[in-house]
This record gives C-alpha cells, structure tokens and sequence, in this order.
C-alpha cells in the first residue's frame, strides 16, 4: 500500500499509483488514522492535476547564456532558458552589473519565459567619446518562486570593447638658443585610460648636440606631457638651426594629420670669428676638370666650413650653362684646424666646337667657424678647339 502511495507522488516504486478513493476505503476498513493525512495528500494532488494523475511537474532549472561579445554602444545580448519548459509563463530575477562604465542600468530585472523554454534578455550600453579600458555586461539568474537556479550556468557575461582612440598632436613651446633646452608638448585627445606610451622621432638641422633618434613618452591620464630635448653650447660660430620631433604611428593611438610635428629654432650664440674665406678667379681649358681654391686669412685653432655650388648667373656675353657647358655641381668645404687652403672641383664638359671662351660663377654660402669677405668665383672655360 505504502509503495502505491509512494507512487502517487512520483516515486517508481513498480506499483500503480493510489487514488484518493482507494485510499478513503483503505482508511474505512481499517479505522487507521494515519490515513487520514494520506487520503487529504491524494485529494490535493487530484484537485491540483485535474485528474487522477498525481505525478507532480518537475520544477524548471532556469541558466543563461551570453550571446557575442559587442563594441560599446551596441547591445548585450543573453538567453534565459527554463529547463524542462514551464506549463505556463515564468517570472524570473535577473541581476544586471557591468565592469567599467558603458551606460549600462545594473540592477533587477524581470524576464518572463514563455513555455517554448526561453526568453532573450537585451541590456543597452552607450557610446562615450572617453578613453576607457575594455569592459564587460554580466546577467546573473536570482533565486525565485518556481524554479530553481542552474548551478554551473547561472551567471553569463559579454564582452564589450571600448571604441574610443586616443589622437596625438605635438606643438613646440617656443624657439630657443644653443645650450637649451627644445620642449615640445604632447596631447592625447581623448585623455587616455591609463598611461599611454607614444613612440616620438627626434632630429636637428644643424650640429647642435642634439641625442637623435626614436624617444618613448609616456602620457599619463590628463591627457598632455612635456618632452624636453637637450642641446649643447659650443664655440663654433654656425647657422642657426633647429630640433624636430614627429609622432611616430602606433598601435594604442593615431597620428593627428595636422599636428604631427613640431620644430623649435635653435639659434647659434658664437660671435662670428674675424678669420674670413675667400675664393679667387680661376680658369683652365675644356678638356679638363677645373678646379678652384678658397682660402682662409689666418690659421684658426677650430674647423671651418663652407658650402660651395656652381651656377650660371655670371653676367656677360658669353656666359657658361650648367649641365651643357659644365656639370651643376655643390658641396662643402672642411678646413681642419690649422688648415688655410682647399681646393674644389667642377667638371667640364668638352666638345669639338671651335667658341669663345665661357664663364660661371661659383658661390660660397652658410659659413660655419669664419666669414666670407669674397664668396663669388668667376670660372673661365678655355677654348680648346
């Protein structure tokens, strides 16, 4: 009997489930009234089915699964599903909480799960113009009135990637004179999450001491830092030049198009010396390479240089052309300490054409260590034919 009892309530014990009427008569016959429990047992079970069937449902398992992971101001998808599907629609608790900041409402949420088995959960984030670490949208199922709470699949989470890429801008803080320092500022807009490391070119016009090369600045979370390069003080009188520093692309930022680059004047602080250059006539024959000579006026216990070019700009009537009557050509001169005399070289272009003799000039320029007292050369071409 008691096994048919047990049976009743979904236990397999091999024997037919009681009714409640054969339990009313089992209870008048034996006058037992341990029955009495069981006959009421019974009549709530048949009330609650409708029928003589008094196999209880089985209490759904409620889980949740993330659905793909989003770019922010996208929405975070999850599943609720109800396991096995409720006879009717299922109120159930679900927790909502992020990692980072992306809009998101934490909080409780409602999802009813119809009785195919599952329902979809959408959860909104917004799209920020801030620089922020990647984060995250987590459902957790809460415990509830109907159904129980998966144990291994009752928390889902979706990634959510910030979209938010810092842009680097370089400007110059103001021009300086040898034996300062260059500063540059550099911005990241928007400010970054954490700090930013940005890989930075430096270079100079000029010999100004200068460390070239690629140089790593970290920029820290309010957005903007200082490089600073250092120049050095010498005694040579040169041009003035300037220190350059470009933004180099990386990976965790861009380059701004407009303000990749920056440069500060460096101004050279060396008296000019009273050693000067000059360079004399000179002239030779068509067939040959011509060469010419500058000179300084003294000895000088420091280097000297000086750019020299070939041009056509020698007024008269029969004036040399570059590349048809001689090679353009250009280059420097470097006198070593001590030294007072070097020599240049043009080359000539020879032809079998009998003519007048022809002229150009070459020009001295951008002196470094001296001056120029004489910086034009007339260069005669000699006939030959």
């Amino acid at each position: 009997r008691w096994n048919r009892v047990l049976a009743a309530l979904g236990e397999d014990t091999g024997e037919a489930a009681m009714t409640a009427d054969q339990a009313r008569d089992i209870k008048s016959r034996i006058d037992n009234t341990r029955w009495d429990r069981t006959v009421r047992t019974l009549e709530a079970l048949e009330q609650c089915s409708g029928s003589t069937d008094t196999t209880p449902a089985a209490t759904p398992e409620v889980s949740v699964t993330a659905g793909s992971g989003i770019t922010e101001g996208g929405n975070a998808t999850f599943t609720i599903t109800a396991n096995p599907a409720p006879t009717a629609a299922l109120s159930v608790s679900v927790a909502i909480s992020q990692s980072g900041d992306y809009g998101v409402s934490p909080g409780s949420q409602t999802v009813s799960i119809p009785t195919t088995g599952s329902a979809t959960l959408t959860v909104a984030t917004g799209d920020d113009s801030v620089d922020e670490a990647d984060g995250s949208v987590t459902a957790t199922v809460s415990s509830g009135t109907g159904y129980t709470v998966s144990a291994t699949a009752g928390s889902a989470t979706v990634a959510v990637a910030d979209d938010d890429v810092p842009e680097i801008s370089i400007v110059s803080n103001g021009d300086i004179t040898e034996g300062g320092d260059a500063s540059f500022t550099l911005t990241a807009s928007p400010a970054p999450h954490a700090p930013l490391s940005v890989s930075v070119s430096v270079s100079q016009s000029g010999d100004f001491g200068v460390a070239a090369g690629p140089q790593t600045v970290t920029i820290p979370t309010t957005g903007s830092t200082t490089l600073t390069v250092a120049t050095g003080d010498d005694s040579v009188d040169e041009a003035d030049g300037s220190v350059t520093a470009t933004v180099s692309a990386g990976t965790d930022y861009t380059v701004s198009a407009t303000a990749s680059s920056a440069t500060v004047a460096v101004a050279d602080d060396d008296a000019t010396p009273d050693v000067t250059i000059s360079i004399a006539d000179a002239s030779g024959p068509e067939d040959q390479d011509l060469e010419f000579t500058v000179t300084l006026s003294k000895a000088v216990n420091h280097q000297v240089r000086v750019r020299w070019e070939s041009l056509d700009d020698y007024d008269q009537n029969h004036a040399a052309v570059c590349n048809y009557d001689y090679f353009c050509m250009e280059g420097w001169l470097v006198f070593a300490p001590g030294e007072t005399s070097r020599t240049g070289t043009v080359w000539l272009q020879p032809d079998s054409r009998p003519e007048s003799d022809e002229a150009f000039l070459v020009r001295l320029s951008q002196p470094e260590g001296a001056a120029i007292a004489d910086g034009e050369g007339v260069m005669t071409i000699i006939d030959d034919d």
